[in-house]
C-alpha cells in the first residue's frame, strides 16, 4: 500500500480514496487517523479478491442499484457492502488477520 496525500484527487466530501496499491488521501492530518488508514486497508484486501477490475465493477453496480432505491447518495455509497465492512471493521486493527476469503459478501443486503 503507498499512500499519497493529494486533494483534488481525493472526491469532495471524502478523507480517502483507494485504488490498488495506492491510497490518496486529502489531507496530511488524515494520516495519523489510524482508523481512515485501516479502512483503506479493507479496501486494499477487497480489491485483490476481485483482481481489482471486478472489484470497481461490482463497487459502481451496486451503488448504482442502491442509490436507485434509496435515492439518496450518501446512503447508497454506506449501504455498499465493501463499504459495510469497511466501517464495520475499521475499529479492530486485527480484524485483516482473521478475515476470511470474500467476507464483504456476508454484508451484502438488499
Amino acid at each position: 500500500m503507498k499512500v499519497i496525500v493529494a486533494k483534488y484527487l481525493t472526491p469532495v466530501g471524502f478523507r480517502a480514496l483507494t485504488i490498488f496499491p495506492f491510497v490518496i488521501i486529502r489531507s496530511k492530518e488524515a494520516l495519523v487517523d489510524p482508523h481512515l488508514i485501516h479502512h483503506e486497508r479493507i479496501h486494499i484486501q477487497q480489491q485483490r479478491e476481485l483482481l481489482f477490475v471486478f472489484f470497481f465493477v461490482w463497487y459502481g453496480l451496486e451503488f448504482l442499484v442502491r442509490w436507485m432505491l434509496l435515492r439518496d447518495r450518501m446512503a447508497a455509497y454506506r449501504a455498499i457492502s465493501f463499504e459495510r465492512e469497511a466501517y464495520a471493521n475499521e475499529n479492530d486493527p486485527h480484524y485483516l488477520e482473521r478475515r476470511s476469503l470474500f467476507s464483504f459478501v456476508s454484508y451484502f443486503k438488499i
